[in-house]
């Protein structure tokens, strides 16, 4: 499909729901800026002078309102989604709907990234945007309206007579201060600042190489940096919405310690009056570091320490030494700064011993004062490098997609043994419960439990060869 220059141009970008938030918040759960596509929206408005608009069904199920897709996609004539790999059955929901309507339609995003094949081949998709994806939609878009051929675009995945057809891998933006800020403006900020803090981006990806991550991969294991003056006039806007809190997104934002320092003590001398969350590496600290960060406003450090065994760590490829973690704790609460760890349960060679140390070292720190404990089971999400490595070790338990929270056990690994399913979500219901973190460590639904039971028992009774189970097939419905 391809326009006239003269038409009145239309892309609209849908945030899709999910079936099962981790979060409740008003009548639906898992509500927050839709960066992305906000992101993606300001630039195709800068670069292709094309009409746009923001839709969240997530922020309308939150807020009581009514989700209509024959209004909302009306007067698009492009239609673009994003989808990690639990939004991907809402995303094709969105998709269905507007091919039936004559809409061209795209996706991007993790799953669609690592598994375009699958999404074209439902007949919703016409078109994949790999990895990072403004400058490949913003060329995609000018080729849709004549000026340039598709088959030039790199990053795209389509159809073509039936056959899957693959442009070369597009170069990432390296200049990150070049990218207009998210279009803020095409959405309803003030409802948003009702139900979760800020959201934002100093920097773009992880050279890091831990097996379990699929961002990692999505990003190309490359790592930019926006420029101070950048990010902070993103956070006074941010101010200026009424916002008091933001999150700093950023995989590892002590990566480059000098450049951490620097930046929160230019965001301390902004005196923007605002707090934030931040994500480091357990051994990303130093006193000095925190001290820093600490007087720019941060009051909660994010780190995914996975594991306190040390054969975990190392299967993993974390590059941490478990003896640093306990070290990191003293570090943090010993200045009075929040901890919010995040570990990982199910990892292929995890042995019940493992899982049992882990579960007691999880549940004495997350009963201390500051300690805010998440908990997520093995996610091999389809077509990640983690899925293909493991395909072995793990045993794959549900082919239902919008269970790809990472809250939700999807898998087991073999090394935990007949039981490992069990013993996984009684270790995880005890430390909820023990932690008061049921917020975030919802309990997983007893009937979705005895199905996947059902299923861990069938494969002991299979052949190797056939034990892992269809998880590449999409459930278009949403609960």
């Amino acid at each position: 499909m391809t326009f006239s220059r003269n038409m009145a141009r239309k892309i609209t970008f849908v945030k899709p729901e999910v079936a099962h938030p981790v979060k409740r918040q008003g009548y639906a759960g898992d509500v927050g800026l839709p960066t992305g596509l906000l992101y993606l929206a300001g630039y195709v408005r800068a670069n292709n002078g094309i009409g746009v608009s923001v839709i969240d069904h997530r922020l309308k199920r939150a807020l009581g309102q009514p989700i209509d897709m024959e209004a909302e996609l009306a007067d698009a004539d492009i239609v673009g989604v994003g989808a990690c790999t639990a939004e991907a059955p809402g995303a094709l929901r969105v998709l269905q709907k507007a091919k039936a309507m004559g809409k061209t339609t795209i996706a991007g995003g993790l799953y669609p990234t690592f598994n375009a094949e699958t999404m074209l081949r439902t007949g919703f998709v016409d078109y994949v945007v790999n990895g990072e994806g403004e400058a490949g939609l913003s060329k995609l878009l000018h080729a849709l309206e004549g000026r340039g051929d598709i088959r030039d675009v790199k990053g795209i995945v389509t159809l073509r007579d039936g056959q899957v057809v693959r442009t070369p891998d597009k170069e990432l933006i390296e200049d990150l201060d070049s990218i207009p800020l998210p279009a803020y403006d095409l959405i309803d900020m003030e409802s948003y600042s009702k139900f979760s803090p800020a959201a934002i981006y100093a920097a773009r990806g992880c050279p890091l190489s831990c097996k379990f991550c699929t961002l990692n991969e999505l990003w190309e294991y490359r790592y930019r940096r926006r420029s101070f003056d950048n990010v902070l006039e993103e956070l006074a806007l941010f101010k200026d919405f009424g916002f008091e809190r933001a999150h700093f997104k950023d995989e590892t934002i002590t990566l480059n310690k000098k450049w951490c320092g620097e930046l929160f003590k230019e965001i301390e001398q902004a005196g923007l009056g605002m707090s934030y969350k931040a994500k480091s590496r357990i051994n990303g600290l130093t006193p000095e570091l925190l001290d820093q960060m600490m007087s720019g406003g941060v009051d909660t450090i994010h780190s995914g320490i996975e594991s306190v065994s040390q054969r975990t760590l190392d299967g993993m490829a974390k590059k941490v030494d478990a003896r640093s973690i306990r070290e990191a704790f003293e570090l943090m609460l010993g200045n009075g700064c929040n901890v919010n760890p995040v570990y990982m349960f199910g990892w292929a060679g995890e042995t019940p011993e493992d899982l049992a140390n882990n579960a007691a070292f999880i549940e004495k720190m997350g009963i201390r004062a500051g300690v805010i404990t998440y908990i997520s089971f093995i996610t091999p999400h389809p077509g990640s490098n983690l899925t293909k490595d493991l395909a072995d070790e793990l045993i794959v338990l549900s082919s239902d997609l919008s269970r790809y929270t990472h809250k939700q056990p999807v898998a087991v690994p073999r090394s935990l043994g007949p039981r490992g399913l069990q013993l996984m979500v009684d270790h995880y219901h005890r430390i909820a419960e023990a932690t008061g973190m049921q917020n975030v460590n919802p309990k997983v639904d007893p009937i979705y439990l005895a199905e996947i039971s059902h299923a861990n028992a069938m494969t002991r009774h299979i052949n190797p060869e056939q034990r892992q189970l269809d998880y590449t097939q999409l459930t278009v419905g949403v609960a």
